[in-house]
């Protein structure tokens, strides 16, 4: 399965789950045939995508890049968005997937936490050339086995120990 047709297939999971949390759209896309990888960087970057798409030309700005770290606040390192197939390929397909309807479009943008950031700014009187969006942050939980190379800029520090305060 290419990455296009699982985006497509995604749409209406998201629809049917808008109240629901990441676990029950991960479930829905993997019934939906959505092999486990590719639905877990569905559900992480193309909400990001279509809500980029949508507010795109209204002086926002954007980190080109996101960061990943752990539940415990490590981070593992960061990459550049437009080097995630699903985030490029949301970003290509926003218009047909706008075509498909504004209900459907906004049911998987609203998952963005920064679209409901910079609603939540407009709502309170901000100006939306005023506002900047740090990097989004994608948490790598236990269960995820994918790979993800560090581009920070190196190897990061071991951490001491905390009996070798001496160090």
């Amino acid at each position: 399965m290419n990455v296009r047709d699982a985006i497509l297939l995604a749409i209406p999971v998201f629809a049917a789950n808008s109240r629901a949390g990441p676990t029950e759209s991960l479930e829905g896309l993997e019934a939906a045939g959505v092999p486990a990888e590719l639905a877990a960087e569905i559900v992480e970057f193309l909400p990001l995508a279509l809500a980029r798409a949508m507010l795109d030309g209204m002086g926002i700005r954007f980190a080109d890049h996101y960061i990943r770290q752990t539940a415990q606040g490590e981070v593992i390192g960061q990459k550049l968005l437009a080097d995630e197939p699903v985030y490029r390929e949301g970003l290509a397909i926003a218009n047909e997937i706008s075509g498909r309807g504004e209900d459907l479009f906004i049911a998987v943008a609203k998952w963005s936490p920064e679209y409901q950031a910079i609603s939540r700014a407009l709502n309170k009187g901000s100006r939306a050339e005023d506002l900047e969006c740090r990097p989004p942050v994608v948490f790598a939980n236990y269960g995820d086995r994918r790979a993800f190379d560090d581009t920070s800029g190196g190897p990061r520090p071991r951490a001491k120990g905390w009996w070798q305060f001496w160090k």
